[in-house]
């Protein structure tokens, strides 16, 4: 920290550090950085552009469970949504959906040099995993999928 031990810090300067860092990661989604045209979900996954969403769905088509997961999440952008949710209303085992992320990740990584997803992850105090797809990837995702379709 510039030299600075955390030990160094007050106690109260810490939590007030802690609270700006919590709330910085929550309004990330919503920043974008309108000069290159690409949408910043957060530090793990990083900025999207349109062409690399594009890239990312046409690599990953054959993971029906992971697209359908992502799918799921741009039906409800801007809402967090969880993956016991998702299962419920799919055809789709859990196993079968795991296996598939895990395999998209490996697409990120060979694509992007590192495992990037356009949605943003947490764990949360349940275990369960959660995805929230910004609206403006959302918007993508479904112009995407209406010209797959035609």
């Amino acid at each position: 920290m510039n030299g600075i031990e955390p030990a160094q810090i007050p106690q109260p300067i810490q939590e007030v550090l802690r609270k700006i860092l919590e709330l910085a990661r929550e309004i990330e989604p919503y920043i974008q950085d309108q000069a290159a045209d690409s949408i910043y979900i957060d530090v793990r996954q990083g900025s999207w552009t349109r062409s690399m969403l594009e890239q990312f769905r046409r690599e990953i088509s054959p993971y029906d469970g992971a697209v359908e997961l992502l799918r799921y999440a741009a039906d409800n952008a801007g809402t967090e949504v969880n993956f016991r949710e998702f299962l419920s209303q799919s055809a789709l085992t859990d196993r079968q959906v795991r296996s598939e992320l895990g395999a998209i990740s490996k697409v990120a990584r060979k694509l992007f040099g590192r495992k990037s997803w356009p949605v943003r992850t947490r764990q949360g105090s349940d275990g369960v995993m959660r995805y929230f797809m910004p609206e403006s990837i959302a918007e993508w995702w479904m112009a995407d999928a209406k010209r797959e379709t035609h």
